[in-house]
């Protein structure tokens, strides 16, 4: 069987399948390029090719999902690592970077100290550090931190921010929300912390990634009060704090935000679908 006949009976097969996905799992079956594929549709494959993209398959068809299978995951226009320790990024994550890079541009700060809570592949400090010295002005420098409670997703960040690198531009701390960041007075802070409830957790789509990064307990807003409350003797004078959330809990997430940082401003990002995704706070 060919490239192209391959490709044609895993569309028949799985109908609902993406094309593109099926592209990515038969090159990662071939470790070929993409380019490979369609400069050679007509490639007669053998039968341990065809049995490894079949493998693929079933496996995306039982939970697995195509960035899993394939080691990475594109965002921000970056390519990280990903493993079964950490979060897919996601899309819709993005905004956290946007509203960042407006907020740095704006406020002008010489150094700024920039924090990354709940890091997972450290996809958001990675892509703000990449940004940011891309077009900062000529000895302009910041301090970026990112922090976890996980070993091995630290491991993924590490090895993410030398692949771009950034090996010495972040500093990397295993810690609970902010318990072991000695540094304080940040202006800038992101975190995405597990937001789902469990009856969210029940989703298909989601079923292979780590649920201690998912699950934020009854309401998914467990680990954010907590992250609120230690959050005040962390922050300077003006400072921005970027928190991603769940659509629905646009509201709760405020009442929270209100109580431990009362003279914030607060105001909701929205994401593409234009629906609510992060929270923002400043003063």
């Amino acid at each position: 069987m060919t490239i192209k006949q391959l490709i044609q009976s895993a569309q028949k097969q799985y109908p609902l399948l993406p094309l593109g996905d099926i592209e990515l799992l038969l090159a990662k079956s071939l470790q070929r390029s993409l380019n490979y594929l369609y400069k050679n549709p007509e490639k007669i494959l053998n039968r341990s090719s065809q049995s490894t993209f079949w493998r693929l398959l079933l496996r995306h068809q039982n939970n697995h999902s195509v960035a899993y299978l394939l080691g990475h995951k594109e965002f921000y226009g970056l390519d990280f690592l990903v493993n079964k320790h950490t979060l897919i990024p996601r899309p819709d994550s993005e905004v956290l970077i946007d509203e960042a890079l407006k907020y740095l541009k704006k406020a002008k700060i010489d150094s700024p100290k920039i924090i990354d809570v709940g890091t997972g592949t450290g996809c958001l400090i990675i892509s703000l550090a990449k940004e940011f010295y891309a077009v900062k002005p000529a000895g302009l420098a910041a301090h970026f931190v990112a922090v976890d409670n996980s070993g091995r997703a630290l491991k993924v960040a590490k090895t993410n921010a030398r692949k771009h690198q950034l090996k010495n531009k972040i500093k990397f701390i295993k810690s609970d929300l902010l318990k072991n960041v000695s540094e304080n007075k940040f202006d800038l802070i992101l975190a995405n912390l597990p937001y789902l409830t469990k009856k969210q957790l029940r989703e298909a789509s989601i079923k292979k990634e780590p649920h201690n990064a998912l699950y934020g307990g009854p309401d998914g807003l467990s680990f954010y009060r907590r992250l609120l409350k230690q959050v005040p003797k962390y922050l300077n004078k003006k400072y921005l704090l970027l928190l991603e959330i769940d659509p629905q809990q646009e509201i709760a997430i405020q009442k929270i935000a209100k109580q431990y940082l009362p003279q914030a401003k607060l105001s909701i990002v929205k994401d593409l679908a234009q629906q609510a995704r992060a929270l923002k706070i400043e003063k």
